[in-house]
């Protein structure tokens, strides 16, 4: 069983709720392209994917993206921490509150292993669980990406009042709502990447370790 996929806090970055949701719906797409172009080798063995540069370069991509999409939502997550205007917003009982909407969904998952921010250093890692769901496949993580994204939308828009809606709710009950979908997006890109780690040896640790490296060259952690 692989061990925890953790993803890191960007140091450098200051994002706002405006700025990632634009952020989440390019690495959103990104993802649905590549996905698109590894559906053809998507029922190939492990051993004829390996045997395939071209399926084995799509699969990569498709699992970069899906790291791309988690990270863009564990940043914002780590960012509303410091922020006064999301005070009350704690990533350790967001985790706490998911695990909870997990359980009640009748999902199951290893309640044997820590799902909870990590420190090391300058860095604060997140981990998510890999839910034990049957027939999932990338079309359907990727439409319940776009679903959860719908609703992270709705936040940002239709509750807050943006357009005029009398619906309208409190701002923290807004901020709060907003790190949950954020959450439900992670962890349909974590659990994807369990899945990919499962059934086509994808070898997650070397693609995190390639991810935080890609975000050193950017600037956006030290």
């Amino acid at each position: 069983m692989l061990d925890s996929i953790y993803l890191p806090k960007l140091n450098n970055l200051s994002p706002t709720m405006e700025s990632t949701l634009l952020k989440i719906m390019e690495e959103a797409g990104e993802l649905s392209r590549a996905v698109l172009k590894f559906l053809p080798y998507e029922q190939m063995t492990q051993k004829e994917i390996a045997e395939s540069p071209v399926a084995a370069q799509f699969l990569s991509e498709v699992a970069g993206e899906l790291l791309d999409v988690a990270q863009t939502c564990v940043t914002m997550i780590f960012v509303m921490e410091d922020r006064p205007e999301f005070s009350g917003t704690e990533p350790e009982q967001l985790i706490e509150l998911h695990l909870k909407k997990l359980e009640i969904k009748g999902y199951h998952f290893d309640h044997e292993r820590s799902y909870r921010i990590t420190n090391a250093g300058n860095f604060k890692y997140m981990a998510l669980p890999r839910l034990q769901l049957e027939q999932v496949t990338l079309l359907t993580t990727v439409c319940k990406i776009q679903e959860e994204l719908g609703e992270l939308t709705q936040y940002l828009g239709k509750h807050s009042g943006a357009s005029g809606e009398r619906c309208a709710l409190p701002d923290q009950e807004i901020a709060s709502g907003c790190a949950q979908e954020m959450l439900d997006i992670a962890q349909c890109c974590f659990t994807m990447m369990y899945i990919l780690a499962e059934r086509y040896g994808v070898n997650i640790h070397k693609l995190i370790d390639q991810h935080v490296g890609k975000l050193k060259r950017k600037g956006y952690c030290a």
